[in-house]
Protein backbone atom coordinates (compact mmCIF):
# COMPACT_ATOMS: atom_id res chain seq x y z
CA UNK A 1 0.00 0.00 0.00
CA UNK A 2 1.33 3.32 -0.76
CA UNK A 3 1.67 5.79 1.79
CA UNK A 4 -0.58 8.27 2.29
CA UNK A 5 0.86 12.18 4.49
CA UNK A 6 -2.23 14.49 4.55
CA UNK A 7 -1.20 17.87 3.66
CA UNK A 8 -4.04 19.23 5.73
CA UNK A 9 -7.04 18.20 7.61
CA UNK A 10 -9.76 19.49 10.02
CA UNK A 11 -9.85 16.56 12.55
CA UNK A 12 -9.49 18.32 15.93
CA UNK A 13 -12.72 20.49 14.83
CA UNK A 14 -14.37 17.16 14.52
CA UNK A 15 -12.86 16.60 18.41
CA UNK A 16 -13.96 20.30 19.70
CA UNK A 17 -17.61 20.18 18.81
CA UNK A 18 -17.98 16.86 20.50
CA UNK A 19 -15.37 16.12 23.46
CA UNK A 20 -17.00 13.95 25.25
CA UNK A 21 -17.57 11.45 22.31
CA UNK A 22 -13.77 11.65 21.36
CA UNK A 23 -12.33 7.99 22.17
CA UNK A 24 -15.60 6.30 20.29
CA UNK A 25 -14.83 8.99 17.05
CA UNK A 26 -10.72 8.22 17.05
CA UNK A 27 -11.32 4.62 17.76
CA UNK A 28 -13.03 2.32 16.84
CA UNK A 29 -14.54 5.42 14.67
CA UNK A 30 -17.99 5.95 13.71
CA UNK A 31 -17.33 5.59 10.11
CA UNK A 32 -18.63 9.03 9.21
CA UNK A 33 -16.42 12.34 8.91
CA UNK A 34 -13.03 12.59 7.31
CA UNK A 35 -10.68 10.64 9.36
CA UNK A 36 -10.83 8.34 12.24
CA UNK A 37 -7.88 6.01 13.15
CA UNK A 38 -9.26 2.19 11.38
CA UNK A 39 -9.70 4.06 8.52
CA UNK A 40 -6.89 5.49 8.77
CA UNK A 41 -5.22 2.49 8.95
CA UNK A 42 -6.89 0.74 6.45
CA UNK A 43 -6.39 3.95 3.52
CA UNK A 44 -2.28 4.03 4.18
CA UNK A 45 -2.62 6.98 6.05
CA UNK A 46 0.41 7.18 7.72
CA UNK A 47 0.54 11.13 8.97
CA UNK A 48 -0.33 14.25 8.44
CA UNK A 49 -1.02 17.82 9.11
CA UNK A 50 -3.82 18.50 12.11
CA UNK A 51 -5.17 21.74 11.75
CA UNK A 52 -5.99 24.30 14.50
CA UNK A 53 -8.03 27.15 13.53
CA UNK A 54 -11.31 29.32 15.27
CA UNK A 55 -14.17 28.77 13.61
CA UNK A 56 -15.82 31.92 12.79
CA UNK A 57 -18.73 32.59 15.50
CA UNK A 58 -22.02 31.91 13.63
CA UNK A 59 -24.54 34.23 13.46
CA UNK A 60 -28.22 33.60 14.21
CA UNK A 61 -28.91 35.63 11.06
CA UNK A 62 -26.09 35.17 9.01
CA UNK A 63 -27.17 33.39 5.41
CA UNK A 64 -26.84 30.26 4.33
CA UNK A 65 -22.84 30.10 2.96
CA UNK A 66 -22.91 26.31 2.38
CA UNK A 67 -26.14 26.95 -0.07
CA UNK A 68 -24.09 29.95 -1.72
CA UNK A 69 -21.55 28.19 -2.36
CA UNK A 70 -23.50 25.35 -3.92
CA UNK A 71 -24.89 27.66 -6.98
CA UNK A 72 -21.54 29.92 -8.31
CA UNK A 73 -20.82 32.58 -8.81
CA UNK A 74 -20.11 33.68 -5.02
CA UNK A 75 -18.83 36.00 -3.31
CA UNK A 76 -18.88 35.25 0.48
CA UNK A 77 -17.53 38.05 3.07
CA UNK A 78 -14.92 37.86 5.12
CA UNK A 79 -15.44 37.26 8.59
CA UNK A 80 -14.70 39.73 11.32
CA UNK A 81 -11.04 39.60 12.97
CA UNK A 82 -10.87 37.82 15.91
CA UNK A 83 -9.18 38.68 18.67
CA UNK A 84 -6.21 36.64 20.90
CA UNK A 85 -8.34 37.10 23.81
CA UNK A 86 -10.93 34.90 22.43
CA UNK A 87 -8.65 32.14 20.27
CA UNK A 88 -6.22 31.18 22.68
CA UNK A 89 -8.57 29.50 24.44
CA UNK A 90 -10.21 27.79 21.40
CA UNK A 91 -6.92 26.52 20.01
CA UNK A 92 -5.54 25.48 23.08
CA UNK A 93 -8.63 23.26 23.42
CA UNK A 94 -7.59 21.64 20.00
CA UNK A 95 -4.10 21.19 20.89
CA UNK A 96 -5.42 19.58 24.21
CA UNK A 97 -7.10 17.25 21.37
CA UNK A 98 -4.48 16.61 19.79
CA UNK A 99 -2.25 15.93 22.80
CA UNK A 100 -4.46 13.41 24.34
CA UNK A 101 -4.48 11.70 20.40
CA UNK A 102 -0.76 11.05 21.44
CA UNK A 103 -1.62 9.86 24.77
CA UNK A 104 -3.50 6.88 23.23
CA UNK A 105 -0.10 5.70 21.95
CA UNK A 106 -1.32 5.76 18.10
CA UNK A 107 -0.07 9.15 17.31
CA UNK A 108 3.20 11.13 18.04
CA UNK A 109 3.27 15.04 17.92
CA UNK A 110 6.06 15.27 15.05
CA UNK A 111 8.75 17.99 15.95
CA UNK A 112 11.26 17.29 13.34
CA UNK A 113 11.55 15.03 10.34
CA UNK A 114 13.22 12.05 12.61
CA UNK A 115 9.87 11.94 14.71
CA UNK A 116 7.88 11.78 11.86
CA UNK A 117 9.98 8.72 10.37
CA UNK A 118 10.37 7.65 13.52
CA UNK A 119 6.43 7.77 14.29
CA UNK A 120 5.90 6.25 11.00
CA UNK A 121 8.75 3.06 11.09
CA UNK A 122 7.03 2.32 14.86
CA UNK A 123 3.70 2.65 13.03
CA UNK A 124 1.85 5.42 14.80
CA UNK A 125 0.74 8.44 13.00
CA UNK A 126 2.84 11.25 12.23
CA UNK A 127 1.07 14.42 13.23
CA UNK A 128 2.49 17.54 12.70
CA UNK A 129 0.36 20.71 14.85
CA UNK A 130 -0.80 23.60 12.16
CA UNK A 131 -1.80 26.54 12.82
CA UNK A 132 -4.76 27.76 10.18
CA UNK A 133 -4.74 31.32 11.06
CA UNK A 134 -2.33 32.42 13.88
CA UNK A 135 -4.66 34.30 15.45
CA UNK A 136 -3.88 32.75 18.95
CA UNK A 137 -0.34 33.75 19.09
CA UNK A 138 -1.23 37.31 18.94
CA UNK A 139 0.28 40.60 17.78
CA UNK A 140 3.04 40.65 19.58
CA UNK A 141 3.97 36.91 18.83
CA UNK A 142 4.41 36.44 22.74
CA UNK A 143 2.65 33.25 22.54
CA UNK A 144 4.59 31.89 19.63
CA UNK A 145 7.37 30.50 22.05
CA UNK A 146 4.41 28.28 23.94
CA UNK A 147 3.24 27.31 21.04
CA UNK A 148 6.69 25.93 19.64
CA UNK A 149 7.18 24.18 22.88
CA UNK A 150 3.80 22.43 22.59
CA UNK A 151 5.05 20.96 18.98
CA UNK A 152 3.54 24.08 16.70
CA UNK A 153 5.83 23.51 13.39
CA UNK A 154 3.57 24.73 10.95
CA UNK A 155 2.08 28.06 10.77
CA UNK A 156 -0.01 29.52 8.34
CA UNK A 157 -0.90 33.56 8.86
CA UNK A 158 -4.36 33.81 7.59
CA UNK A 159 -7.68 31.77 6.91
CA UNK A 160 -10.76 32.69 5.32
CA UNK A 161 -10.68 36.03 7.44
CA UNK A 162 -8.17 38.98 8.04
CA UNK A 163 -5.56 38.67 10.88
CA UNK A 164 -3.30 41.08 12.07
CA UNK A 165 -0.70 39.49 9.88
CA UNK A 166 -2.99 39.67 6.59
CA UNK A 167 -5.83 39.70 4.85
CA UNK A 168 -7.12 36.78 4.39
CA UNK A 169 -8.67 34.52 1.75
CA UNK A 170 -12.09 34.46 0.92
CA UNK A 171 -14.71 31.81 -0.41
CA UNK A 172 -15.59 33.47 -3.97
CA UNK A 173 -15.96 31.83 -6.98
CA UNK A 174 -14.78 32.48 -10.01
CA UNK A 175 -11.74 34.07 -8.70
CA UNK A 176 -7.59 34.61 -8.72
CA UNK A 177 -5.69 33.50 -5.54
CA UNK A 178 -4.80 37.30 -6.08
CA UNK A 179 -6.65 38.97 -3.38
CA UNK A 180 -6.77 41.75 -0.97
CA UNK A 181 -4.01 43.70 0.20
CA UNK A 182 -2.07 40.66 1.76
CA UNK A 183 0.43 40.32 4.29
CA UNK A 184 0.48 43.10 6.79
Amino acid sequence: MIPVFDGHNDFLLRLLRDPDNRQTIWNPGEGKGHLDLPRMRAGGFVGGFFAIYIPSPEAHDAPDFEAMMDAPPYDLPLPPLIGADLAQPVAMAMAGHLMWLERTGDLTICRSVADIREAIAAGRIAAIMHMEGAEAIGVDLDALHVWHAAGLRSLGPVWSRPTVFGHGVPFRYPSSPDTGAGLT
